[in-house]
């Protein structure tokens, strides 16, 4: 045994190394250093919101709804105050349609919900065109 581990010792050394790597890459994982964003829908208590990283990015009750639809494309206009990551784009945007606008959208998908209370103007989508229209039918419907 110990001669097989002197010819092999390289090899015993590599493994090693890649096991730490490993536990290390897990640990981080888990404390969150290498957490993907994610956006999370949630209907509770007549209240619609959406959550970016666990915070609330979009909030509003039913009786607030002047009107919903879905859009292909619009009119971004400036940015305010944005988080741009890989996958999404969170945070306030001004235009000339809407004025200070929410926006929290999957940037891969082309299809986008377009929401107006009686306050203020959400732009937001979720998994798919498909889910984003479904969504929109549902408040409506709600």
């Amino acid at each position: 045994m110990d001669d097989f581990l002197e010819k092999h010792q390289g090899v015993v050394n590599a493994a090693k190394g890649f096991l730490v790597i490993v536990v290390i890459v897990v640990v981080l994982y888990t404390l969150g250093i290498f957490k993907s964003a994610a956006v999370k829908i949630e209907i509770e208590d007549e209240v619609f919101s959406v959550y970016y990283e666990d915070e609330i990015v979009i909030q509003f009750s039913k009786d607030e709804i002047q009107s919903a639809k879905v859009v292909q494309t619009f009119t971004e206009g400036n940015a305010v105050n944005v988080v741009s990551e890989e996958k999404y784009t969170v945070g306030t945007w001004e235009n000339e349609e809407w004025g200070e606008y929410t926006v929290c959208v999957k940037q891969s998908v082309k299809s986008y919900l377009v929401v107006t209370t009686d306050e203020e103007t959400f732009v937001f989508n979720y998994e798919s065109a498909d889910s984003t229209e479904a969504m929109c039918d549902a408040l409506i419907a709600w």
